[in-house]
């Protein structure tokens, strides 16, 4: 069985670098890895803080802002179903980290000759 643990590791950071809570515990996000990608779904706590568990809506919408963070950081998302989201790939990155771009400052801009 292939697991995704680069991908798994990935998709966790991203999402906690976004505000996402990703600890395990009654309020954070499950993020599996698996033989199909990584599975991210939103179980939430039954009767947290004494009250009654989130809506659907509430639920849909955890699962949509996570769909959102990722497809624009470059992962492939999909639903899946009740199981909430698989992601499939993750971005492939073109050039220098944007750390490593920080480091060096901005780019030189060439010197312009007019004629």
């Amino acid at each position: 069985m292939v697991e995704h643990r680069e991908l798994f590791e990935d998709v966790t950071a991203d999402l906690a670098r976004a505000g996402f809570d990703t600890g395990r515990g009654p309020s954070g996000l499950r993020i599996d890895p698996g033989p199909r990608g990584v599975v991210i779904d939103w179980p939430p706590a039954d009767g947290a803080a004494g009250g009654p568990p989130p809506a659907v809506g509430i639920r849909a919408a955890v699962t949509g802002a996570v769909a959102a963070v990722l497809r624009e950081s470059g992962y492939r998302v999909a639903e899946a179903g009740p199981d909430g989201l698989l992601v499939t790939g993750g971005p492939t990155r073109v050039g220098p980290a944007p750390e490593e771009e920080a480091e060096r400052g901005p780019a030189a801009v060439p010197e312009q000759w007019w004629g």
